[in-house]
C-alpha cells in the first residue's frame, strides 16, 4: 500500500497532522498501535463511569483567543462539549492548609492574588505581564505567519530564577508554582517559557470537557476519513525500511509494509530510535536524543463516585504538604505523596453532581521498573498489591483533605507510568515527553525536520506539550510540507 503521507501514532499531533494534510489533498494513512485513537485524549469506562487519561482541561478557548482560532480551523470549536470553569478560581492551590485561587483574566488574576499577598503588587504585575507578553507573542496568527519568534528568548531563562527576581516571598513562589504538575517542573532546568505559556492559556480562559476529551479524537478521525484519509488501528510500527537514505516504508505488526512519499512520526523520539537500529540518523543526533532526560511519570487514581453523593466542583485542586513545591517529584516511600492534582469531571446529564474524579501525583519509573518486562494484565499479584498500597495511601490523604470522600466512593481504579507507556506510548511513562532545559535549550529542543529528507516529527516533544503546544507543533510539522505561512494565513482567514 502506498500513500502520500504516512503518520505514525494517533496522538493529538498525529491526528491534527493527518487532518491538515488530508484537507490539503494529500493521500494520508494514520497508523495506531492500539485499538483506541488519541494518545492522552483517550478515555476509558469502568463502573459506567467515563475517565480521562490525560486531558483534564484546556485554555484560551474564549472567542478570539488562540486555541479557539486553531480549533475553528479543525472544525472543533462548535462541536466540542465544554464547560467554562469558575472564572473566580478555576484552579485552587492549597498550600500549608490555606487556599489560593487563580482567577481568569490577567488583571483579575493580579487583584485576586493581592488579597493573599497585599505587599506583592509589583511582583504579581511582573508575573502577569510576562504571561501576557508571551501569550501575545504567539496569539496573532498573522504575526506568526511572518515567523515572529520573539518568544524564543524565554527558553534560556529559568522559571526559578525568574521568580527569585520578582519576589523573595517563598509562599508566593510556591503558590505560583502550584500548577507545576502540568509541566513536571524541575527547579534547575525548567525554562520560564513553559510554565508561563501554560498559565497564560488558562488565565485567558479555562474549560473542561463534558463526558471526556476523547471527543476531540473522535471528531478529528471522522473529518480525516471524510477527506479520504485512511486510519489503521492495531497497526504497530515494528521496522523502518530505507532506500538511498530516505524512508521508503514502515513495517507494521512484523508483516505488512506501508509505503509513502513522506512520513511523520508522532512516536516518542527515543521509542522511534529503539524500533530499529538501521535508522540513518547521525550518531550525534541519536546520542543527543537518547541523552535528554524525560519528564516525570505519574500515578493516577480514578474514583467512581456513588450516585448523587459528591457535588461537582468547577475548579481543579492542587494540594501540597511540602515546604518547597519544586521538591514534590523527589520523595521517599514514607513521605509520598508530597502533593497531587484533583480534577472533577462534569457530566452532561447532571450539573450538580459528578460521578468521576481523577487524582494525579508524581511517580518515578524506578518504582515500577521491577515489572518493566511484563505485559498488560500479566504483571502478577505483587504489582496489583503495589498499586493497591499506593491507592489506599493516596485515599487516606484525600480523606484528610476532603473529609467523607471515601464513603462517597463506589469504586476506584489506578494507573502507573507502566500504564502510560503501554497505552499512551510515552517513554518510560513520562507525562510530557522530553524535559526541556534552559541551561542548554538547543540540546533539548527537537525540531520537526530530521536529517532524513522525508521523515518529520510531531507531538508533545516538538515545541511543548499540552493541547496548545501540540497543536502549534502540528502546524510547524505540516508547514515543512506545505509552508507554515500559507497554513497560518488559512487559519487566520477562518
Amino acid at each position: 500500500m502506498y500513500f502520500d503521507v504516512v503518520i505514525l501514532g494517533s496522538g493529538l499531533g498525529g491526528l491534527q497532522s493527518a487532518y491538515i494534510l488530508s484537507k490539503e489533498g494529500y493521500n494520508v494513512c494514520l497508523l495506531e498501535k492500539n485499538s483506541q485513537l488519541g494518545g492522552c485524549l483517550q478515555t476509558f469506562k469502568r463502573n459506567n463511569t467515563v475517565f480521562d487519561t490525560g486531558m483534564h482541561y484546556i485554555g484560551s478557548m474564549d472567542e478570539g483567543q488562540i486555541l479557539n482560532q486553531f480549533f475553528k480551523y479543525f472544525k472543533l470549536t462548535d462541536a466540542l462539549k465544554l464547560r467554562r470553569m469558575d472564572e473566580n478560581g478555576y484552579d485552587i492551590i492549597r498550600y500549608n492548609s490555606k487556599e489560593y485561587k487563580f482567577a481568569m483574566g490577567y488583571d483579575r488574576f493580579v487583584e485576586t492574588m493581592l488579597e493573599y499577598f497585599p505587599r506583592e503588587r509589583e511582583a504579581l504585575t511582573k508575573y502577569a505581564s510576562s504571561m501576557k507578553d508571551l501569550s501575545m507573542s504567539i496569539n496573532n496568527l498573522r504575526e506568526l505567519s511572518k515567523q515572529r519568534t520573539s518568544y524564543f528568548e524565554y527558553f534560556n531563562k529559568g522559571m526559578d530564577n525568574f521568580l527569585n527576581t520578582i519576589t523573595s516571598d517563598q509562599t508566593l513562589k510556591n503558590t505560583l508554582l502550584g500548577i507545576s504538575p502540568l509541566y513536571a517542573g524541575v527547579k534547575n532546568k525548567t525554562p520560564m517559557y513553559i510554565p508561563l505559556i501554560i498559565h497564560a492559556s488558562y488565565t485567558e480562559s479555562a474549560y473542561r470537557f463534558v463526558d471526556g476529551g476523547s471527543q476531540i479524537s473522535d471528531l478529528l478521525a471522522g473529518y480525516i476519513t471524510e477527506s479520504g484519509g485512511t486510519i489503521m488501528k492495531r497497526a504497530e510500527v515494528t521496522d523502518f525500511i530505507f532506500e538511498s537514505g530516505a524512508l521508503k516504508a514502515v513495517e507494521i505488526n512484523h508483516s505488512e509494509k506501508i509505503e509513502g512519499k513522506y512520513f511523520i512520526s508522532n512516536i516518542h523520539p527515543k521509542t522511534m530510535l529503539q524500533i530499529s537500529e538501521k535508522i540513518p540518523l547521525r550518531p550525534a543526533y541519536k546520542k543527543r536524543i537518547s541523552g535528554i532526560e524525560d519528564t516525570q511519570g505519574i500515578f493516577s487514581l480514578y474514583l467512581s463516585m456513588k450516585k448523587n453523593s459528591f457535588e461537582y466542583i468547577n475548579s481543579n485542586y492542587y494540594v501540597y504538604n511540602t515546604d518547597n513545591i519544586w521538591e514534590c517529584s523527589t520523595y521517599t516511600s514514607e513521605n509520598w505523596p508530597k502533593g497531587y492534582m484533583m480534577s472533577i469531571s462534569p457530566r452532561s446529564e447532571n450539573d450538580q453532581y459528578t460521578n468521576s474524579i481523577t487524582v494525579n501525583t508524581y511517580m518515578d519509573w524506578k518504582d515500577v521498573a521491577p515489572w518493566a518486562n511484563t505485559t498488560v494484565e500479566n504483571r502478577g499479584e505483587d504489582y496489583r498489591a503495589f498499586k493497591k498500597q499506593k491507592a489506599e495511601k493516596l485515599l487516606d490523604v484525600l480523606e484528610h483533605d476532603f473529609p467523607g470522600i471515601r464513603s462517597k466512593t463506589d469504586a476506584y481504579y489506578t494507573s502507573t507510568p507502566l500504564t502510560y507507556q503501554n497505552y499512551i506510548g510515552s517513554h518510560k511513562g513520562s507525562m510530557y515527553g522530553l524535559l526541556k532545559d534552559y541551561n542548554d535549550p538547543l540540546r533539548t529542543i527537537v525540531l520537526p525536520r530530521t536529517h532524513i529528507p522525508n521523515l518529520f516529527l510531531t507531538g508533545q516533544n516538538i515545541n511543548i506539550h499540552g493541547v496548545m503546544g501540540v497543536t502549534f507543533g502540528s502546524i510547524l510539522t505540516c508547514g515543512e510540507l506545505i509552508g507554515s505561512r500559507y497554513l497560518l494565513n488559512k487559519m487566520h482567514e477562518i
